[in-house]
């Protein structure tokens, strides 16, 4: 089953150069990386799919996911994580997620119940009480997906999750990641560079080249198509 299905995605923004068609489907409960070098079409891309960009006539979409004509269930079923942090660095991890918590209209006791729930899924339980500006990179970043988890989402989108992180912060964020998509069924759609992250962590890879998704394959068939062809994951022959 697809979590949402997009054919003949087409965006044409004359800043940044992105064009269609762009078809593919991302499937419940899968993680999709979308391996792209170029920011500017990646972000067009990812940007339809979080509703951010409004598609023109051409686009179709069909799913429970009507983009064109049900943005607020989109927008309710699914969790964003950006590049650029929207946490408050003065606030406790907890009054953080309390205030997000807040914008998604849950109650006092409710609230209260799912800060918990979440504090300890994502192991936050001895930093909560901390200030953000406290924590490392990589806290910060488990806290960012915490917060894009607090209200259930279907589909959770993150934007270059580990760009900027350590080589152990870059595991801890996979482990985060996988957590979700085994223990709560998930479905992770991730931008990254980094053929090797999505590797390791990706059911599927779609490469995005100047806007559009040139291949979408699993990541065993680019690895033979590698390994045939006498490439390694950095490129190099």
């Amino acid at each position: 089953m697809a979590a949402f299905t997009v054919e003949d995605l087409i965006r044409h923004l004359e800043r940044l150069q992105a064009r269609g068609p762009i078809p593919f489907n991302v499937k419940s409960g899968e993680i999709l990386g979308l391996l792209c070098t170029c920011s500017q079409g990646q972000r067009t891309l990812i940007a339809i799919l979080m509703t951010i960009l409004y598609p023109i006539s051409e686009f179709a979409e069909r799913s429970p996911l009507a983009i064109l004509g049900n943005l607020g269930d989109v927008r309710r079923s699914m969790g964003i994580v950006l590049r650029n942090p929207v946490l408050d660095p003065a606030l406790t991890g907890r009054e953080n997620l309390d205030f997000h918590a807040r914008l998604h209209g849950l109650g006092e006791r409710a609230r209260d119940r799912r800060l918990s729930e979440v504090i300890d899924l994502f192991g936050l339980s001895g930093s909560a009480a901390a200030a953000v500006e406290t924590y490392t990179p990589a806290m910060v970043q488990r806290l960012e997906i915490a917060r894009a988890y607090l209200a259930h989402p279907r589909v959770l989108f993150l934007a270059g999750p580990t760009e900027g992180l350590d080589e152990p912060g870059r595991l801890e964020i996979w482990g985060v990641l996988r957590r979700l998509n085994r223990e709560k069924r998930v479905t992770i759609v991730f931008t990254t560079r980094d053929l090797e992250e999505a590797a390791a962590i990706c059911n599927r890879v779609a490469v995005v080249d100047d806007g559009e998704i040139v291949a979408l394959d699993t990541v065993e068939t680019f690895l033979t198509i590698m390994a045939v062809n006498g490439a390694s994951l950095d490129g190099t022959a």
